[in-house]
């Protein structure tokens, strides 16, 4: 149906307001999908998310034939995400995902399910179910998608989240440390050190073993801890702060 490229801008005016052309759940009545789709991507681009959702909504539910039907789906996918609707944009393309595993923009709903993911990862204090998960799904990006941006952007993400994770350990041999529980503080430093080894946390996690292993007399596992963190980060704070420590002569 040939249409004025003003004709967005027309409907809108007219059928974006209750009552103006029949309100309610008539006013997308007889509108062709190439046309909603078009109102969807301006509603979008405005940040008039509730708007962009019921358009693209009646386009998936009275047009589900419509060659550009996978488009849609990505693009309320997109329109939860920006909304910060997390779980459900993750909902929405995982379900792209599921229909149109072929489709060329299949790359950009995986990247969409990582992000999402990613987006819900709390602070490193708190429960890091979200960051696991999405850790596991910005991996299969980096795999699935080898070669495309869509791939390095996700591997940036999970370097990101596997931060999160040391830094949660960290944290935890911190609290065991202040406290004098000292096995607890070395175990949880070591997962820092042995489990994201590229982690910038792991000179300091590499000194936490030293003092932990000093403070309950396993003089022997200390030196391997001071050496280590001598030789391997020889420029680091905490290769400094061992240097000066009484201690260690």
């Amino acid at each position: 149906m040939k249409h004025s490229e003003h004709f967005p801008r027309l409907v809108l005016s007219c059928l974006l307001f209750l009552g103006a052309c029949g309100g309610g759940q008539n006013r997308y009545q007889g509108v062709e999908p190439d046309q909603l789709f078009e109102i969807a991507t301006a509603e979008f681009a405005e940040g008039k998310h509730d708007n962009a959702i019921e358009v693209l909504d009646r386009i998936l539910l009275q047009f589900g034939d419509w060659p550009r039907v996978p488009e849609a789906r990505l693009m309320l996918g997109d329109v939860y995400y920006d909304r910060e609707d997390f779980l459900t944009a993750r909902s929405e393309y995982s379900r792209f995902l599921d229909r149109y595993a072929g489709h060329p923009s299949a790359a950009d709903a995986a990247l969409g399910v990582c992000r999402s993911l990613a987006a819900l990862a709390p602070e490193p204090q708190r429960d890091q179910r979200y960051t696991q998960e999405a850790i596991s799904s910005c991996r299969n990006v980096v795999i699935d998608f080898a070669g495309l941006d869509q791939s390095a952007e996700a591997a940036r993400i999970s370097n990101e989240l596997r931060h999160t994770l040391a830094e949660k350990e960290f944290l935890t041999g911190q609290f065991y440390e202040r406290r004098k529980l000292w096995d607890a503080a070395i175990k949880y430093y070591e997962f820092v050190i042995d489990l994201y080894p590229e982690s910038d946390l792991v000179p300091q996690a590499l000194l936490g073993v030293y003092r932990a292993n000093g403070a309950i007399g396993y003089d022997d596992l200390a030196e391997v801890a001071r050496n280590r963190l001598l030789t391997e980060f020889p420029d680091s704070a905490a290769a400094a702060e061992i240097r000066i420590d009484p201690s260690s002569d």
